[in-house]
């Protein structure tokens, strides 16, 4: 079978992997054991299939290094497997289901493998010839080979990337990392030289890792990567245990911004699959790893802060401090020394050796002004002058300081209507609004908020020590036709409020708070959430649901506009195209 046949596959259709004769596909579980494989088995090892099931493969077959591949889920592609005296190729592709392997589907080709052949990266002279240095079981391993083809690499790389491993093993390394820096792989390969400890930038994360060259007779043969760090952080936090462990006597230092700033989360804690939302996130790591301020907007409860972390965590500031402050939450004669600072002296009650201001602390990062549109008339012009100068006086003092900072601001309301009101400066507009980022309420993108609500039980399963297992459809139900006025700091607070009443493995519509209880989905003949026709939840996948519905609506459509030329208008008129 053609490998990229069989990663279209993925979605573990049984019926129609098995269907095929040009391999011998097996549906494996977590021990190896062989559930289910197609004839292909007859012209292999010349056994049928009913002998096969429920026996294993390491039985069978000498599986020797790909045994530990095939249990850790690692995704590979044309490694070779030795039935007797022949040497033929074989493919993995693993199922992941909760971060955990569950088995996966092996296809082995009966074309045979010259036993001097080149062209394939053995994966077991690696591991012979790498066992000192390298544990190929590590979390966050990829492998290419001399073309730079990826072929293998596991889920827990693939994670960082925020795709599957599956949707990498055939690509060339240049292809399979999405929103990320071009791989070395290849360069280490053309040098020979191996790559310790190098920091790379992967899906927005500055991640830590190390790269192999691969020589089999003098020749490269591949190429193997390993992420030792998630994120550089781990590496100067560790730095900063050493030297204090190193210097035990040593007085405590005074409090003082950290060098690794402030930030808590990154572009992976967006959780978001519907277009809008893949596109705000690449638009976001092109404006990140740029210097301009953004003005994020969008209705209370979006995530405005959680992107502005995301904005720090992806830029080239990510070492330096990140600094939030709320410009609603000061009172209007304390926001200015907040911000600028002040010196000692400079007004009763002053601290005695004064303050540093939130601009100052925010030197070399990012400043966070949340509600930038309460900031009063005479403040806004002080912030002008830092946008413009790029200084700024603390209170009391006669002399300047410089100051590098990125601001991102944040705002629920439309500045261009306060500035049209005269409520905020045109020119402070201006200087804020260089690059404007809208996050869409919760209703425009409903698609997402399966996946939210997912992230959401596993985070409430920890903190409550529960194991809720998802909602019953009738929830479903609710939660799609509900408005969500407060977007997803009300969807969290709803699925907290259903935690602490849950009395069983599934929510049900009475564990909802009781505004929900009595929301109706629409007709269903407007939105057919269940038909006879359809699949419904609990029955088949989610995708295969959406897929069902959607097809359903774009048929609905066509029905109404009867004519393609007048469909495509209204998809133009309506700036949906």
């Amino acid at each position: 079978m053609i490998f990229s046949r069989l990663v279209q596959q993925t979605t573990f259709d049984m019926e129609a992997l098995l269907q095929t004769d040009e391999s011998w596909v097996l549906v494996l579980d977590e021990q190896l054991e062989i559930q289910s494989c197609n004839g292909g088995a007859a012209s292999i090892l010349g056994l049928g299939k009913a002998k096969l099931q429920g026996g294993k493969l390491n039985e069978l077959v000498r599986l020797g290094h790909l045994e530990g591949l095939l249990r850790g889920g690692y995704c590979f592609r044309s490694q070779p497997l030795f039935i007797g005296d022949r040497k033929l190729i074989c493919h993995h592709v693993p199922r992941i289901e909760g971060g955990v392997c569950r088995g996966g589907v092996l296809a082995i080709d009966r074309d045979l493998l010259p036993m001097d052949d080149l062209a394939f990266v053995d994966l077991f002279d690696i591991v012979r010839s790498l066992s000192v240095v390298m544990d190929l079981a590590y979390e966050g391993t990829i492998l290419v080979d001399a073309e730079g083809v990826v072929v293998l690499v596991n889920q827990p790389f693939a994670d960082v990337l925020g795709t599957r491993a599956q949707d990498m093993v055939g690509k060339h390394i240049h292809k399979a990392y999405p929103n990320s820096r071009l791989s070395r792989l290849p360069v280490v390969m053309k040098t020979g030289k191996a790559e310790i400890g190098w920091p790379h930038e992967l899906n927005g994360r500055e991640v830590v890792v190390c790269r192999y060259p691969l020589i089999k007779h003098g020749r490269p043969i591949g190429a193997l990567g390993k992420i030792l760090f998630q994120d550089v952080r781990e590496v100067i936090q560790m730095v900063d245990k050493f030297q204090a462990m190193s210097s035990p006597l040593q007085p405590p230092k005074a409090p003082q911004v950290t060098k690794l700033g402030d930030f808590t989360y990154d572009i992976n804690n967006i959780i978001g699959h519907s277009k809008i939302m893949k596109s705000l996130k690449e638009t976001l790591l092109k404006v990140a790893d740029r210097s301009s301020n953004v003005l994020l907007g969008g209705e209370s409860g979006t995530g405005k802060e959680l992107f502005a972390h995301a904005i720090h965590a992806a830029s080239r500031r990510r070492h330096g401090p990140f600094i939030k402050m709320n410009c609603a939450a000061i009172p209007e004669h304390l926001l200015e020394s907040e911000l600028f600072g002040y010196v000692d002296g400079a007004f009763t009650g002053a601290r005695k050796g004064g303050q540093l201001g939130k601009f100052e602390l925010a030197h070399n990062g990012t400043i966070f002004l949340d509600e930038i549109s309460d900031m009063s008339m005479p403040m806004q012009a002080k912030l002008l002058r830092i946008l413009q100068e790029k200084e700024l006086s603390p209170l009391g003092s006669n002399s300047s300081k410089r100051v590098d900072v990125r601001i991102v601001a944040a705002t629920n309301v439309k500045l261009q209507e306060q500035v049209a009101s005269g409520k905020f400066r045109e020119d402070l507009y201006y200087r804020l609004n260089v690059v404007s980022l809208c996050i869409p309420p919760l209703r425009e993108r409903t698609e997402d908020i399966c996946f939210i609500v997912n992230h959401l039980i596993e985070t409430f399963n920890q903190e409550f020590g529960l194991e809720i297992q998802g909602l019953e459809a009738d929830t479903w139900e609710v939660l799609m036709a509900y408005e969500f006025p407060g977007n997803i700091r009300e969807l969290r607070n709803i699925v907290e409020s259903a935690f602490n009443v849950v009395d069983g493995p599934f929510i049900r519509r009475e564990d909802l708070p009781a505004h929900l209880r009595h929301v109706r989905p629409p007709a269903r003949d407007q939105i057919p959430l269940e038909t006879s026709q359809g699949p419904t939840l609990g029955e088949s996948k989610l995708s295969d649901i959406m897929d069902h519905y959607e097809r359903k609506l774009l048929e609905q459509a066509l029905e109404e506009v009867v004519s393609r030329p007048g469909f495509y208008k209204k998809l133009q008129r309506y700036k949906m195209m």
